[in-house]
């Protein structure tokens, strides 16, 4: 049993080092075919030939786990265009020199419109009339309604620089944006699900340290938010600065 494991783990090692994605249902078929046999039947080479079903079906599970990921994206058609969407404020929001950026759960969309599940928006104030108005206080598990202007993620691919477009698949964040004029609307102030009430209990942790500890008179206070709450954000001069400007 822990040499199948091992071949099922390998099988999805294997899938890491592929060039580009390939089609798990043979895989999947052929681990199959395989692997079932050794389960009934103990004498060589059945049980070797398990393992190789085993690492086939962890490749194919990789593969269709792979698919299904990038499967949630946004649709070519809607890049670029003001789409409606409802959802919910899913992390801290992050104050930077423009304005204001956080992660959001979709959850509704204008009729006909392909948006992904998580998206990574930034309100910016006082652009002229196209952008929309000064931001409020964002809250964590809050549910808003926006309009907002969508394209999906690009990140520079030279080696030794930061990779920003891999750096949102990891989080599942697989379009970015911003919030265009018409007025956004709160629909509710907290959605009480058990990720969001975390994230809201961070963001107060956080908010109490920036007027305990005011960053003019304590430039270090951001690691002691860092160490309480995770936030590497609030770190000056640290690889998260180096995040926010490239999303920016």
């Amino acid at each position: 049993m822990r040499l199948n494991i091992l071949a099922f783990a390998a099988g999805i090692l294997g899938l890491q080092l592929q060039p580009t994605l390939p089609a798990w249902e043979p895989w999947l078929a052929a681990g199959l075919l395989l692997a079932l046999p050794g389960l009934f039947w103990r004498k060589r080479p059945w049980p070797m030939l398990a393992v190789a079903g085993c690492v086939a079906i962890g490749f194919s599970w990789a593969g269709w786990r792979a698919e299904t990921r990038l499967a949630d994206r946004l649709d070519a058609e809607w890049e670029g265009r003001d789409v409606e969407v409802v959802g919910v404020v899913a992390g801290l929001p992050q104050a930077f020199a423009g304005g204001t950026r956080f992660e959001f759960d979709v959850s509704g969309v204008q009729a006909g419109a392909l948006v992904p599940g998580r998206i990574m928006l930034s309100w910016y104030p006082g652009r002229g009339a196209a952008e929309a108005a000064e931001p409020p206080a964002l809250r964590a598990g809050e549910r808003w309604r926006f309009t907002v202007r969508l394209k999906r993620p690009h990140g520079n691919a030279n080696p030794g620089v930061f990779d920003y477009e891999a750096w949102l698949l990891e989080r599942n964040i697989r379009a970015t944006g911003y919030i265009r004029a018409t007025p956004p609307q709160r629909l509710a102030d907290m959605v009480w699900r058990p990720g969001y009430v975390v994230e809201r209990f961070r963001q107060t942790v956080r908010d109490s340290f920036g007027r305990m500890l005011p960053e003019a008179e304590y430039p270090f206070a951001g690691v002691l938010v860092a160490l309480a709450v995770g936030d590497q954000k609030a770190i000056q001069g640290g690889k998260s600065e180096l995040k926010t400007e490239l999303v920016t």
